[in-house]
């Protein structure tokens, strides 16, 4: 039984999840597709050299919480592939709620740290909740300016990661000082992701919701505040990208008004940025942290390659 077995197994022996249908069956389908997000204690533990096995705890606590930030998300995106589409908004948000208190508790039985770091696991998870909430709230209030973008990005996107690598850092044994250093790692990683979905979005097809539901996605808020000659067209071909080709019309004004670029450059930005950070902290071995980096900045390295351009160095 590998790590994300084992963190299912012991998330579903709970109550109040052994009698709540629901939960169980929300259980055994993400057990099946084990997102990169559900990694990242236990990368924090290989990292500082402890075994894997001592994240288990941690990698059930955040598994609980990215269930339910996700029920929430689609829900609050009207996404046509959310789980609420199948139980009903008010079952899927009820059982967000069960998903956080399940993970709180699961810190809470845990073994394998002292009272004083149980209590900082503790204060992380909530922090993260309430932290990611907060976020979701701000995203809903559809920003229109970039300072309002980051600010929803380091509310939203942030805390997931940072507490996931921080919480798994304290199960590997570290101390709070390096265990912070994880923390803003992932806080960094947060923002890497946010943009990395924020280009798919833009770019998917048919058209994702961000585009008639008045959300700003990076390369569309370029697009719509930045003065290029094609800009009034974009914003009236915003509200007609249901159909096709005024989709793929929009798509190409991101493209020529540099919105693509722009989003591109502020990920490299941030992986520099993340390079730096994990640079900075003492590890048993550095490279489980660094696979994640590369995974993260991979789909860039390739578009720079097939243009025949070279990807930026990182900073000395």
């Amino acid at each position: 039984m590998d790590i994300y077995e084992s963190a299912i197994k012991l998330l579903v022996k709970h109550s109040p999840t052994e009698k709540w249908s629901e939960m169980q069956t929300a259980l055994s389908r993400a057990a099946n597709k084990r997102p990169v997000a559900w990694q990242f204690p236990v990368k924090a533990c290989e990292a500082l050299g402890a075994s894997s096995k001592r994240a288990i705890p941690a990698v059930a606590a955040i598994t609980c919480v990215h269930m339910a930030i996700i029920l929430v998300d689609d829900i609050l995106d009207n996404d046509p592939r959310g789980e609420y589409r199948r139980v009903g908004a008010g079952r899927a948000a009820n059982l967000a709620i069960g998903l956080n208190a399940l993970g709180l508790r699961i810190l809470i039985e845990a073994n394998g740290v002292d009272e004083q770091k149980r209590l900082q696991t503790l204060g992380a998870l909530n922090e993260m909740i309430g932290g990611t909430a907060y976020g979701q709230d701000l995203d809903v209030q559809n920003t229109q300016t970039e300072d309002g973008y980051w600010v929803v990005t380091r509310a939203k996107s942030s805390p997931y990661f940072g507490a996931a690598l921080f919480i798994g850092a304290l199960f590997g044994g570290a101390e709070l000082a390096v265990a912070n250093q994880l923390k803003r790692l992932g806080d960094i990683y947060g923002e890497i992701m946010q943009i990395h979905d924020d280009l798919n979005d833009c770019l998917e097809s048919p058209a994702n919701v961000d585009w008639a539901s008045g959300r700003s996605p990076l390369p569309i808020l370029f697009a719509q505040v930045v003065d290029h000659p094609e800009r009034e067209r974009f914003v009236e071909l915003r509200q007609k990208v249901s159909d096709v080709a005024f989709l793929e019309e929009a798509q190409s004004i991101l493209v020529r008004s540099g919105a693509i670029s722009y989003s591109v450059h502020a990920l490299t930005e941030r992986h520099q940025k993340a390079q730096e950070s994990l640079a900075g902290i003492k590890l048993a071995d550095a490279s489980p942290l660094q696979e994640i980096l590369d995974e993260a900045i991979a789909p860039v390295k390739n578009l720079f390659s097939s243009v025949g351009a070279e990807f930026p160095a990182v900073r000395a």
